[in-house]
């Protein structure tokens, strides 16, 4: 009776620590660059594609941390892709991210994305990935 005692207060206090807090999964993406320069008219394009990783829940990308150009605001759904897919056969989703002048060398530092539940978290690439090289 003592170990179901201390049981259910370890349980309790487990429960109130914010740190066991669960998410329904956070999607995690691949950059890829499909196409990049001046546009007729004016202006600069970079077209991306981004692709869930094999087993990455569906959620939603709400910001693409750029740098030195300020964060784009994709709001981009990410579907699941959960085996037995093949990592390649991941659904892939288009953006274009559209500038006034060319921007330089832009490099994707990170990306927040929001799970299924709400949750919002900053994913820090570990290395940032270049895009218009």
């Amino acid at each position: 009776m003592k170990k179901l005692i201390a049981l259910v207060v370890t349980a309790f206090m487990l429960a109130g620590c914010s740190n066991f807090v669960t998410d329904f999964g956070i999607p995690s993406v691949r950059f890829s660059t499909k196409s990049f320069g001046p546009v007729s008219g004016g202006g600069y394009v970079i077209e991306l594609e981004l692709q869930p990783y094999l087993g990455s829940p569906s959620g939603q990308i709400s910001r693409i941390l750029l740098t030195p150009s300020p964060n784009q605001l994709p709001s981009v759904s990410i579907p699941e892709c959960l085996p037995p897919t093949a990592a390649d056969a991941c659904p892939k989703i288009s953006y274009t991210l559209t500038f006034g002048a060319n921007p330089g060398t832009v490099s994707i530092t990170g990306y927040e994305a929001m799970s299924l539940n709400n949750t919002v978290r900053t994913v820090t690439l570990p290395v940032p990935h270049v895009i218009n090289p």
